[in-house]
């Protein structure tokens, strides 16, 4: 099944000297997300010192969950009534979904080197559920 690039953002990681590698990708479909590392990305980054997040342990696992993974979200801005309205304005959304949210921002964080990016043009290959192996507890 194949899904537009609206429903998915890529997982980079940057090394010390400012080379990026594609490790993983997060996606939404029907309500759940998923979480995919991105196996020769991952390989390569690895050489590097990228080590995979905490609660997705196994490189060639598939994850699924009904809410925005914890180690995603964790990232975003505040929940607060106050804090969704400024949101919502200064990045242009309609309403607050957390999904939307990471996309547009792309969150990096100083201390992982990590960033979401949206795809451009593309069309992606969906997991199906029953593949799923774990899910972020």
């Amino acid at each position: 099944m194949t899904c537009k690039t609206d429903n998915i953002i890529y997982m980079t990681w940057k090394n010390k000297e400012g080379e990026s590698f594609n490790v993983g990708e997060l996606g939404k479909k029907t309500g759940k997300y998923y979480f995919r590392y991105d196996i020769n990305g991952v390989e390569n980054a690895k050489e590097y010192g990228f080590c995979l997040l905490p609660y997705f342990p196994k490189v060639d696992a598939k994850y699924f969950r009904e809410e925005l993974f914890r180690t995603f979200s964790n990232r975003l801005p505040g929940h607060s009534k106050k804090d969704k309205t400024s949101i919502l304005k200064e990045y242009g959304l309609e309403s607050y979904d957390d999904f939307e949210l990471l996309k547009k921002i792309g969150d990096k964080m100083l201390n992982d080197n990590i960033e979401f990016i949206s795809p451009f043009g593309e069309e992606k290959t969906v997991l199906d559920e029953e593949d799923s192996v774990l899910d972020e507890k």
